[in-house]
């Protein structure tokens, strides 16, 4: 087996170093808590303890891009056979995702669906979180995964813990 030169391996190394470190110091940190939703009833509030959402959801974002972003946001409050994709469902994204597509409303073709989602999350109200997903799930041409009821606070509880790098 041939020796690889020391000048070669040290900064593959310290490159690794630096790259592994940056991934393991910016992980998604979010804390969470159990909040009341307007109506009464208890509701999973998760909170980030990042700033990067501006630069995560830039206002260039596609069309596609947003339909991704408010489908893996829905699988923290839905319940369904499969589930590809999780991102925090924060008040932070959603503030960002809504001016995201107010700014480019008329580019986007389905830029009403996208609003009726986001201004109802942003006032914290998910009755229709089920048919939200379905309805975006619906324009990614989805055929396994479609929502089949709304997550108690304890199933969403458990996916936010499985998914997400959470502060205890």
């Amino acid at each position: 087996m041939k020796k690889i030169p020391k000048k070669i391996w040290i900064p593959i190394v310290l490159v690794g170093l630096l790259v592994g470190g940056y991934f393991y110091f910016d992980k998604e940190n979010v804390s969470v808590s159990v909040g009341t939703a307007p109506k009464g009833e208890k509701m999973v509030q998760v909170h980030e303890q990042t700033k990067k959402v501006d630069s995560e959801f830039s206002f260039s974002m596609s069309e596609n891009a947003v339909q991704q972003a408010i489908h893996n946001m829905s699988h923290q409050k839905v319940l369904a056979d499969k589930k590809w994709g999780a991102l925090p469902l924060t008040a932070e994204r959603v503030k960002r995702l809504l001016q995201v597509v107010e700014v480019n409303e008329k580019k986007y073709e389905n830029a009403d669906l996208y609003l009726g989602i986001l201004r109802a999350w942003e006032k914290g109200n998910f009755d229709n979180v089920v048919s939200n997903h379905n309805a975006i799930w619906s324009l990614q041409g989805g055929t396994v995964g479609k929502a089949i009821g709304a997550a108690s606070p304890e199933e969403e509880m458990e996916f936010i813990q499985e998914n997400f790098d959470v502060k205890q």
